[in-house]
């Protein structure tokens, strides 16, 4: 898997469809997905004042969730981590409907920052619990 840089700029790294094509019409207000995305972040030096890296989850184009990992904007060598972000949504019907929801996440950074090994994944589920 090659490395995403992020300069001042974003990047898709992950992009699912989960399928809800057997969700009953009486049932589509108990859909619960839950996302999970883990990547390896390096923060490299800068003079620049922020050292935030952000990630944002869409639902069909529509922002759900959004962090940011701060970071250390002291650091004076590259700084390695691994990030992990859990979202839940509870799409709308009309989403749960159409058969398909798409969820995208994007990772940008302020600064000069490297995604490495990463993952996307997530899962819907129709029911009380």
């Amino acid at each position: 898997m090659s490395v995403i840089n992020l300069v001042r700029s974003g990047a898709v790294f992950g992009d699912i469809g989960l399928q809800t094509v057997n969700v009953t019409p009486a049932n589509v207000g108990l859909v619960r997905v839950t996302l999970n995305a883990y990547v390896k972040l390096s923060v490299d030096v800068s003079a620049i004042v922020q050292n935030d890296v952000t990630f944002i989850v869409y639902r069909n184009s529509t922002l759900i969730f959004s962090t940011t990992y701060p970071g250390n904007i002291n650091n004076t060598v590259p700084q390695y981590e691994m990030v992990g972000i859990t979202a839940v949504d509870f799409p709308p019907a009309g989403d749960v409907l159409a058969g398909q929801i798409q969820y995208t996440i994007v990772a940008s950074a302020i600064r000069t920052a490297t995604l490495g090994a990463r993952s996307f994944s997530g899962i819907a589920v129709a029911g009380n619990g």
